[in-house]
């Protein structure tokens, strides 16, 4: 659980509220997140299953009071209210009031809109005031990945790990499309612990992206490039597949979403103005590939030999294309990875970053339902490599 606190402001008032970062509000923040439970024990005088990017400080007036927030917000089904009990007098405590977006409200705003927060406190039963914050409300497909301050950052770029979603019936499309291909005969991820049947798998991913006619579009993502915030636009999956159109962004988050249903652990590679993927050809995750996914839909001359994971198989004309494609994307993959290798060493960041999909959804990082937490279907293929522990991360305050 990713919890953003800050010191507040309180100057004559017993409680303030805040909104991070600088009165923004991104909705992918916290639908990414796994939410705390209500009965895990508060820590650091935080109370409340939110993530946060809402607080409330309240000084307790004394031990046991009983507070209680209605917060009115568009794009949050109807007014929402919290309430917990103060344990200590005197005390600053932060409360985190859980958010129950509205989906359709959110899949329907495509920009940022200046609205209002309203909070209502009351105090043992008594009413104890309002306070009002202008805010800007960002879309669903705005990824937030990194806030400065001066002095002060938070790395985020774990939110681009959001948008893979392994469990979207767009996967099912794909790897039936990919089944048809006679490529492979099963998806099994690292079962056969050979490389070549993984790439095998990979390449029958490609040839089923470039069958549907899924091509690169050279659009540019980014909508804020700092110096405070730096965000851009992640599309999801069933926009991608309908639209059949990918910038290198949507390119990667599709293929990473489909190989970790079969068990594949990917990752993407996060470099100045781009993105590609990578992925690892060994279930112990020492040899890895990448992708340059700006290659979907282009044709490229094929050469020969055929690579080795595809000796043993008769190709019609298309498929020597898409092989020829996904050939040179391997290529061009691993050569961009070279080049920039050196600074993928978390010193040089928000502009170079690794996301290991496996180590966020460790970190309790879950895909955002765009219908909804409850929307999607349960994986009809068994994903025979689990995703692994994640080590601690630090998970630094977003600055006001």
């Amino acid at each position: 659980m990713f919890v953003f606190t800050a010191t507040p402001a309180l100057a004559a008032t017993d409680w303030s509220v805040r909104v991070a970062p600088f009165d923004q509000v991104f909705p992918a923040l916290e639908l990414s997140q796994a939410r705390r439970s209500e009965t895990t024990p508060a820590t650091d005088h935080v109370l409340g299953a939110g993530s946060g990017l809402i607080a409330v400080h309240v000084r307790s007036r004394h031990a046991g009071e009983r507070v209680t927030l209605r917060l009115d917000i568009p794009v949050v089904d109807a007014p929402q209210r919290f309430t917990a009990i103060l344990p200590e007098t005197n005390t600053l405590y932060e409360l985190h009031p859980p958010l129950n977006w509205d989906m359709a409200q959110l899949r329907a705003t495509t920009s940022a809109v200046s609205t209002r927060l309203t909070v209502n406190l009351s105090r043992d039963g008594v009413d104890a005031g309002m306070r009002v914050v202008g805010i800007s409300m960002r879309p669903l497909d705005e990824a937030l990945y990194f806030v400065r301050d001066g002095t002060d950052s938070v790395d985020l770029s774990w939110i681009f790990a959001a948008y893979v979603d392994e469990r979207s019936a767009v996967v099912d499309q794909i790897l039936d499309s990919a089944q048809r291909s006679g490529i492979v005969a099963k998806f099994d991820g690292y079962a056969q612990a050979d490389a070549r049947v993984v790439q095998r798998q990979v390449w029958a991913i490609w040839q089923a992206l470039s069958a549907h006619g899924i091509r690169y579009s050279g659009a540019d993502p980014a909508i804020e490039r700092g110096p405070h915030v730096f965000s851009q636009r992640v599309r999801f999956l069933a926009d991608t597949w309908a639209d059949r159109s990918a910038n290198c962004v949507d390119g990667s988050v599709l293929i990473a979403s489909v190989l970790q249903r079969i068990g594949v652990r990917s990752f993407l590679v996060l470099v100045p103005g781009h993105a590609f993927l990578g992925y690892y050809t060994d279930a112990d995750s020492r040899h890895a590939a990448y992708l340059e996914t700006t290659l979907l839909g282009a044709h490229v001359r094929s050469s020969d030999p055929k690579p080795t994971f595809a000796t043993d198989i008769d190709l019609d004309r298309q498929q020597r294309v898409n092989l020829a494609g996904f050939v040179a994307a391997l290529a061009a993959g691993r050569e961009h990875h070279a080049r920039v290798a050196a600074k993928l060493d978390g010193q040089h960041r928000p502009d170079y970053a690794v996301i290991d999909i496996a180590a966020a959804r460790g970190f309790g990082i879950q895909p955002i339902a765009a219908g909804g937490i409850n929307a999607y279907p349960a994986p009809n293929r068994r994903v025979n490599a689990a995703p692994p522990s994640a080590s601690d991360r630090d998970t630094s305050s977003v600055p006001r």
